[in-house]
């Protein structure tokens, strides 16, 4: 099953936040650890998200990103989780970065206030993430998004 578990599973049917109890607390448990902790499991994670064929890993990260949003999780913690997956995913070759990013926004489509909550949180993490990263990571975004609005 992985580090997480596969998927998380939504308590009801509320956009965000409202994803089980398992997803929500190994969030808050990542969030606990020094960094040199949380970036292996996460990358880890993520690297075993990019695997899945694309229906299934739309799923995933749709349920980690709720999971992030859960009302259990601290401004402060989903800062810190969030600055991880931005700085693994800023780290990941082009072809993988473009790919985890296409999923993300694709999984995020119906959820519209998860996908701003997100964005705004991402772009205040931002800085907090190394250099090399953070170009990487809002490089290929900018070239995503031109691409999606032609």
């Amino acid at each position: 099953m992985g580090i997480f578990g596969m998927f998380g599973k939504k308590k009801d049917g509320a956009e965000g936040g409202d994803y089980d109890g398992d997803m929500v607390g190994m969030m808050k448990m990542m969030a606990g650890m020094p960094d040199t902790m949380r970036k292996p499991m996460m990358k880890s994670r993520l690297t075993q998200i990019l695997s899945l064929p694309e229906e299934r890993r739309q799923e995933s990260i749709r349920h980690m990103i709720g999971a992030f949003y859960s009302p259990e999780i601290a401004d402060g913690d989903r800062d810190k989780l969030i600055t991880t997956r931005v700085e693994i995913v800023g780290e990941m070759s082009e072809d993988d970065r473009r790919a985890m990013m296409i999923s993300r926004t694709m999984a995020l489509k119906d959820a519209p206030q998860l996908e701003e909550a997100d964005q705004q949180v991402t772009k205040r993490v931002l800085p907090m993430v190394s250099e090399s990263a953070r170009v990487a990571f809002t490089s290929t975004m900018a070239d995503l998004k031109q691409a999606m609005s032609s």
